[in-house]
């Protein structure tokens, strides 16, 4: 969303700011991160840093769109722009220009921005100290998070603290207290709707709207809570764990799963303008894709369910974690496992192990892991389609499989799983018919929601609900 900036108070804000500068001295700028890139900071009194999104790229190049993703999971928190570059087939100084034309900012400012809008949300929302602050920021010290929040907030962090509202600081017990601006309303009935019956024993729990898994940060295991009922603009997550280092990236989990940067604006409202999908659109004006914690346990879920039930899937899965998932030193709040990484399911591709699946299946996950680690399979990659060809590469994986680990990991907006029974069933529902349409009538029909197919999906999903429990049987 635009931004205005006054150039006589260096200030940038909301459109519906009370303020009211003079014409002449103000500029837009499309974002907030490309004002703060021109040396604006953000306006104490609306605070477009808690309500806006900070980068708009819906109109960019994918290549820089997964840029701008790999920023927000903390790539560059590890690594360098050049490596940036070379993950999304840029070269360097062409990276930077592209980023200049279309965010505002290098991507180097872009993370710094994320780590310096993450510690002013603890310095508002906690009273933890500036040290730990630093170190959950993904700063290497108080020192530097001290420069780069001065320079993007034009204050140091304890003069910030020191203005921060009496109502925005959360109570501390039980955890660390955060909130996190979901950008839009939620649908928290169909986000529970879709995770109650997918949820992995043992890794994951959802008591009414709270939704409770096992984490492992930097080495350190505990449990994460998300409230997704705490707001009308904001979910609250509660973090049990012993150590806060480096919980931005918990956070940037929390955004990805459930959509809190996807286009809310254009994809709903084109949608809606559908002669029958628009039904369902004006029906849940605020269902999301609902996606994955972790892009490779994600990944694995859907292999697992290939051709059995929501209900077999989910028990499976469960197994997995029980041999080969790593326990918790003391479960907490009824979870007791780590979901298993790469390294540890990586032995099932020598298929010598009954997994209470079909061997092949185990096989395929052993494979998917074993290709994960040596970088034949990107789960970050910023191309879709290139993700799909490197999942297909793999035996036991078909397109229906690449494409719903392309939605529900890796956030691919633009997925239509035409050859899905549940959604072959939706269309002939939508179009009042007891003839199932072919996959290819399917595809065809989905043209017309392009680029937000997979929104348009999972409407589709989401209409089979019924009182009827098998219904749920039809979709991953």
């Amino acid at each position: 969303m635009p931004v205005e900036a006054v150039a006589t108070t260096g200030i940038y804000c909301r459109p519906e700011c009370a303020a009211t500068p003079l014409p002449h001295n103000t500029s837009l700028f499309s974002a907030p991160i490309a004002a703060e890139a021109a040396g604006y900071r953000p306006c104490l009194r609306c605070r477009p840093d808690r309500h806006l999104r900070s980068i708009e790229v819906s109109s960019a190049p994918l290549p820089i769109q997964g840029a701008v993703a790999l920023i927000s999971s903390g790539f560059l928190d590890r690594f360098d722009e050049a490596a940036l570059a070379g993950r999304v087939g840029y070269s360097p100084r062409q990276l930077r220009r592209l980023f200049e034309q279309h965010v505002g900012a290098t991507p180097d400012f872009v993370a710094r921005s994320r780590r310096a809008h993450f510690a002013r949300r603890l310095l508002d929302e906690s009273d933890l100290s500036m040290t730990v602050i630093a170190s959950a920021s993904g700063f290497g010290s108080v020192r530097q998070m001290n420069r780069v929040v001065e320079q993007i907030f034009r204050f140091a962090p304890n003069e910030l603290r020191a203005k921060r509202r009496t109502r925005d600081v959360l109570a501390a017990d039980g955890g660390l207290r955060l909130r996190i601006p979901t950008g839009s309303l939620l649908d928290v009935d169909q986000i529970a709707r879709h995770l109650q019956p997918r949820l992995t024993s043992g890794v994951e729990s959802l008591d009414g709207a709270v939704y409770r898994r096992t984490v492992d940060t930097c080495g350190h295991p505990g449990v994460i809570e998300v409230d997704l009922a705490a707001a009308s603009d904001a979910v609250e997550l509660i973090a049990h764990l012993p150590t806060f280092e480096s919980i931005i990236d918990e956070v940037a989990r929390v955004r990805h799963m459930f959509g809190f940067d996807d286009d809310r604006a254009t994809a709903p409202r084109q949608l809606a303008t559908d002669p029958s999908l628009g039904r369902l659109v004006r029906r849940r004006p605020n269902l999301r894709v609902v996606g994955g914690w972790d892009r490779f346990e994600t990944a694995v879920r859907v292999i697992v369910g290939q051709q059995v039930s929501v209900g077999g899937a989910t028990t499976v899965t469960a197994g997995l974690v029980e041999r080969h998932g790593t326990p918790l030193p003391a479960p907490a709040l009824g979870l007791t496992h780590l979901f298993p990484t790469p390294e540890q399911l990586g032995p099932l591709a020598a298929g010598d192990t009954d997994e209470g699946m079909p061997r092949r299946r185990a096989q395929t996950i052993g494979e998917l892991a074993t290709a994960v680690l040596d970088g034949r399979v990107d789960l970050f990659t910023p191309s879709p389609a290139e993700l799909r060809k490197q999942l297909v590469a793999l035996p036991g994986i078909g397109p229906w499989t690449a494409e719903v680990v392309a939605m529900r990991a890796a956030r691919d907006p633009d997925v239509f799983p035409a050859g899905d029974l549940g959604i072959r069933q939706a269309v002939a529902a939508l179009d009042a018919t007891t003839e199932l349409p072919s996959e290819d009538e399917c595809r065809a029909r989905a043209e017309g929601w392009r680029p937000h197919r997979s929104l348009a999906a999972q409407h589709l999903w989401a209409s089979l609900h019924t009182d009827d429990p098998c219904a749920e049987e039809n979709y991953r």
